[in-house]
């Protein structure tokens, strides 16, 4: 039996990509105490959306498009503008954007040539998609002039995060590929 509220994960889902832009125009204008909430309230967002879903039983064909969908706009369109502002590395930003464009263009590939391609995260990119979270939380009270470690720790505890996701983004690259490699293999 269908229940009238199936679509609220759905509507946090399409309001998470609402924030988007006002994420990427935030940090593009330097209002970053405003960015960092936009950025919090989008990550908290998942985690609510994905909650009811599993907890309610409201799965749906489309919130397994969109989830996943707002997840990767949300990161690819900070990353961008934190790159284009100054605030991460160039070549971070790229291997960030350029792991989650290979994973979806290897999702996509593997649906249009093989179906369906269920599962889910291994704990690896689960650790990596918080580490993530994490690092632009962290870049962006840092660059509010609000928060602040001390000493030297502020230049520091980025890189440290910086440097445990590019660990995760290859262990986790790697993890996916190999699986797809497997799955595909079984379908020769």
């Amino acid at each position: 039996m269908s229940t009238p509220l199936r679509w609220i994960p759905n509507a946090i889902s399409l309001a998470r990509i609402s924030l988007v832009p006002m994420v990427i125009a935030s940090i593009a204008e330097a209002r970053f105490t405003l960015a960092v909430s936009l950025f919090f309230a989008a990550g908290f967002s998942d985690g609510i959306d994905g909650f009811l879903a599993r907890r309610f039983n409201w799965r749906s064909e489309l919130g397994a498009i969109l989830d996943p969908i707002a997840d990767k706009l949300l990161l690819i369109g900070t990353f961008c503008v934190l790159a284009y502002a100054g605030l991460v590395p160039m070549w971070f930003a790229a291997i960030v954007v350029g792991r989650d464009l290979l994973i979806m263009g290897g999702a996509i590939t593997y649906h249009f040539l093989y179906g369906d391609l269920e599962g889910r995260p291994s704990i690896v990119s689960k650790i990596n998609t918080v580490l993530l979270l994490l690092y632009v939380v962290a870049v962006l009270l840092l660059s509010t002039g609000i928060a602040s470690l001390p000493g030297d720790l502020n230049g520091q505890m980025p890189v440290v995060l910086m440097w445990m996701l590019v660990v995760t983004m290859t262990v986790s690259t790697l993890g996916y590929v190999v699986e797809w490699i497997q799955r595909a293999a079984r379908h020769q």
